[in-house]
């Protein structure tokens, strides 16, 4: 029987344990519903088994598949719901993820043999995509399997996440690896036979017709190929889609949406203004389109590199030929009766000679037709996101809405998906126009077309039509003078941190695993550490303390820091890193203690850190021995004991001898006399490269009367002087040797920001101009890009307004301190209303959790620091001059 999809998973699996209901364990998580039986106990590892379902199969297929799982005493998971069954088969879900529906965990082989057939048999018939990690129990069959942990890992792994890891019949443990594509451990022998191995020689051949030249993309839908079409002897691009991959409950898939999309081209291309398709064909059970090769690049990257050579802005000229070419071909694609819904820069090719071309068109329907509701959000009008999921086609005001905010991004990089408000939410429109007039004053190309802008990406029914941004771009464009955007000051500076801190007060749960709740883009790390962890909050509700900011907070200072010390005590996995592993805990830990003045927990957190384990073979500040040295220093300095300075310097000849031992580094294009020592560092940034270690060393060779780190460290400085690009006032770093794809990075980890906060602290130090040169290019590097950047501190605009903070004390120029204000103003934008509090997003920027380095906690300590003054955290400097910045009411710098 066919259960109705009005049936809850949960009741279908509950009807089918009938008697023995009460015997058997039934808990929902957040992704996954676990079914156990009496007594039962997981074992470690060994083949498990997967079945694979579509959201219009998965009722049938859990009422058959749960029957025999039930008779046999298997335990097994299922999908919660079925939102989590369409987002694990979805287009864009993680392809060594997807597909899975149900788990079943055998308690032996003989079971999962037995279990195997039994299943195959039951579900024999029905719906349900290949799942790339797993080997099929035959073809088409719903029924997978997979080689790995039975439970949830209980030790962080290298990285400082909790990931399975396998037992090898030696005993060593390895990483329980999970690709698309079948990959078991080598010693485990599949138990369904080998599978078939694909050929390896020479380059494939589809239809007869396309060889296949590279891999453009992959996603869940299907690869993107460049190939060379054998008929006409010009290179094409394929898109694939793979069998019921992304279907909906009236049964169709990505392969439909691909044959639909060749239609809407067919229409659409002797416009001129989408690739022309050439051929739509099946191999293997997947479909292909093979349509033309359009040369150039997304307008998402063109319009960045665009700016760039422009000194950081996109040319007004520029942006106003941009809005009058897409304003034609939405009007084009309009007259020919279509509606995009799917508008957005990624959707945008640019060709060499400027000319955009509309590609990806599987989103475009008939204006008179009805359809599932699709788009992206931020980029589709979101009155059409928010309504029944199938209706009527939107109206040609949709395509406006994206037409206003593909402008808007192209202009400033901005992004704008905004998180959402709860009830009463402010109007969509009313936060784009405040966005906009913020972002306006400093980026001429968006203060020209801001009017535009505007009324494009107004509410309903106030949108401007086509015709009216045709009549406004009739004109002459003009380019406004850039001038400073607002700062963050005064009472919105408070609100957005009062409200941040009692946000972090009200999602304080010192009884759950992690103490606030960990953020679901991410694995599960470490609740302790900084990086994610607790440790990170425990330090900013210390700031707010201690600055005199919140000293009601003190009570919750004192209960996390009583839970971390809890935590400290049980047995795990040490890893040694500022950020990843324990090192920033312990800091955390002991500088909540003084500002408690309990001088107790104070030994305890100085014990933890002298105990905390430096046989890494990570030399860098977030995983590694770099990172550790620091939390070292800083407690010499708080608590004079004499074994931090000796394990400070112990980690400083580890990150010597890791990078000489080195195989391979960065490029080091400076010779003699400038020291070489870093040049086996990864990458250039401050998070896992020369940045980073060469900050360490500066700071432990300048306290621990060791000049040859800094003469070290000053060779990094010199080296990262060299490789930058200068562009107008500002600079950019590529990530690494080779990695010319990427200059233009502006976080923390890599790029401008955090090489900046090396390069400062180094003229800090040396007296160097040319440190304090680069430092500065780098600080209107972050300043420049604040709008183009998320929420975070690692990725965005909380650590790159530490920088602009930084200039201002170390130099004692203020105007960085205003710099600083204005990206601050960048999250309040950003910011949404969560039951009356006004609260910044995390990295996603549509979804909230209070971690130090991607969420909430980062941007409160800028707030913090900007408003009260004071040091960076998680760095070790010496005294400030003079001329640092003292707050005039706290005296606190």
């Amino acid at each position: 029987m066919t259960a109705s999809h009005e049936v809850s998973y949960q009741s279908i699996a509950a009807r089918i344990l009938g008697a023995e209901r009460p015997s058997w364990a039934m808990r929902d998580g957040e992704t996954w519903c676990m079914v156990t039986p009496p007594g039962h106990r997981s074992r470690r590892q060994g083949w498990k088994l997967h079945v694979s379902a579509t959201v219009a199969s998965a009722h049938e297929v859990l009422e058959r598949a749960a029957g025999v799982l039930v008779a046999h005493g298997c335990a097994f998971k299922f999908a919660v719901s079925p939102r989590v069954t369409a987002d694990l088969n979805g287009v864009r879900a993680a392809r060594a993820h997807s597909g899975k529906f149900i788990t079943a965990y055998p308690a032996d082989d003989r079971q999962l043999h037995l279990l195997a057939e039994e299943l195959d048999r039951a579900t024999d018939g029905l719906a349900g995509p290949a799942i790339l990690s797993d080997r099929r129990y035959r073809p088409g069959s719903l029924v997978h399997c997979r080689y790995g942990c039975f439970s949830a890992p209980r030790e962080l792994d290298d990285e400082g996440f909790y990931r399975g890891r396998l037992q090898a019949p030696d005993g060593t443990l390895v990483a329980d690896e999970r690709n698309p594509w079948f990959s078991p451990p080598a010693w485990a022998r599949s138990p369904f036979g080998t599978p078939a191995r694909a050929r390896t020689t020479g380059s494939v051949l589809l239809a007869d017709r396309y060889r296949v030249r590279e891999a453009i993309r992959f996603s869940n839908r299907g690869g993107v190929y460049r190939a060379h079409d054998r008929r006409t002897g010009r290179d094409v691009l394929l898109k694939e889609a793979r069998p019921h991959v992304g279907a909906l409950p009236d049964g169709t898939d990505a392969r439909h949406w691909l044959r639909y999309e060749a239609d809407v081209l067919a229409r659409l291309a002797p416009l001129g203004i989408t690739p022309a398709p050439h051929e739509v064909f099946e191999a293997g059970g997947h479909v292909f389109l093979a349509e033309e090769l359009i040369d150039g690049d997304n307008l998402r990257q063109w319009s960045a590199d665009c700016a760039l050579r422009a000194g950081g802005r996109l040319p007004v000229p520029v942006a106003w030929q941009l809005a009058r070419d897409l304003l034609r071909l939405v009007g084009e694609v309009h007259a020919a009766g279509f509606v995009l819904r799917d508008l957005k820069p990624t959707n945008v090719v640019v060709r060499p000679d400027g000319t955009p071309v509309l590609v990806d068109l599987e989103c475009a329907v008939r204006a008179d037709s009805t359809a599932h509701v699709m788009g992206t959000q931020g980029f589709t009008a979101p009155e059409y996101l928010s309504g029944t999921d199938y209706g009527p086609a939107p109206g040609p005001e949709v395509d406006c809405f994206g037409l206003g905010a593909t402008l808007l991004h192209a202009t400033t990089g901005f992004n704008p998906l905004l998180a959402p408000d709860t009830s009463p939410a402010r109007p969509p429109g009313e936060r784009l126009t405040a966005i906009v007039e913020a972002a306006a004053p400093d980026c001429p190309a968006l203060g020209s077309l801001a009017p535009l802008v505007l009324g494009l990406t107004a509410d309903a029914p106030d949108r401007w039509p086509l015709e009216k941004a045709a009549a406004f771009l009739r004109a002459e464009p003009t380019t406004p003078t850039a001038s400073p955007g607002p700062a963050l000051t005064g009472t919105a500076l408070d609100r957005l941190l009062h409200d941040g801190l009692a946000w972090v007060a009200a999602t304080a749960d010192p009884a759950a695993v992690h103490l606030w709740p960990r953020p679901r883009s991410l694995p599960q790390g470490d609740p302790c550490n900084l990086q994610q962890g607790a440790a990170g909050v425990v330090a900013v509700l210390d700031r707010a303390v201690r600055t005199g900011e919140a000293p009601a907070l003190e009570p919750l200072l004192r209960t996390t820091a009583r839970w971390l010390d809890e935590q400290l005590s049980r047995p795990g996995r040490v890893l040694p890193g500022l950020y990843f592993g324990r090192s920033g805990t312990a800091w955390a830990l002991h500088d909540a203690a003084r500002t408690l003045n309990d001088p107790e927990l104070a030994t305890r957190a100085g014990q933890y850190a002298l105990g905390i384990p430096l046989d890494t073979t990570n030399p860098d500040i977030c995983h590694g021995l770099s990172g550790a040295g620091l939390a070292q220093l800083h407690l010499w300095h708080t608590t004079g004991d004499g074994r931090f300075a000796e394990r400070a310097s112990v980690c400083a000849d580890g990150v010597l001898r890791l990078l000489t031992q080195a195989d391979g580094g960065v490029e080091w294009p400076l010779g003699p006399p400038h020291r070489r020592e870093l040049a086996g560092s990864g990458s250039y940034g401050f998070g896992h490269g020369v940045a980073g270690n060469a900050a360490f060393l500066l700071a432990a060779g300048r306290d621990l009367d060791r000049p040859e780190l800094v003469d070290i460290a000053l060779g990094g400085g010199h080296a990262l002087c060299a490789v930058a690009e200068r562009r107008d006032d500002i600079a950019v770093w590529p990530k690494g040797p080779g990695r010319a794809e990427r200059t233009g990075l502006d976080f923390w980890c890599h790029g401008a920001s955090g090489i900046g906060t090396a390069l400062v602290r180094l003229w800090q130090t040396t007296g160097e101009p040319r440190f304090r040169e680069y430092a500065e290019l780098a600080a209107r590097t972050a300043h420049r890009d604040r709008w183009r950047q998320g929420t975070g501190t690692c990725h965005g605009v909380a650590g790159n307004a530490q920088l602009l903070i930084d200039l201002a004390e170390l130099t004692g120029d203020d105007t960085y301190r205003v710099r600083a204000a204005e990206a601050a103003f960048c999250l309040h934008a950003r910011a949404a209303l969560r039951d009356g509090r006004l609260i910044v997003p995390d990295d996603t920027l549509r979804d909230f959790c209070v971690s130090y380095q991607v969420g909430l906690a980062g941007a409160l300590d800028l707030l913090l620091r900007l408003k009260h003054g004071g040091d960076r955290a998680w760095t070790v400097d010496p005294r400030l001059p003079d001329h640092t910045h003292t707050h005039p009411e706290t005296g606190r710098r």
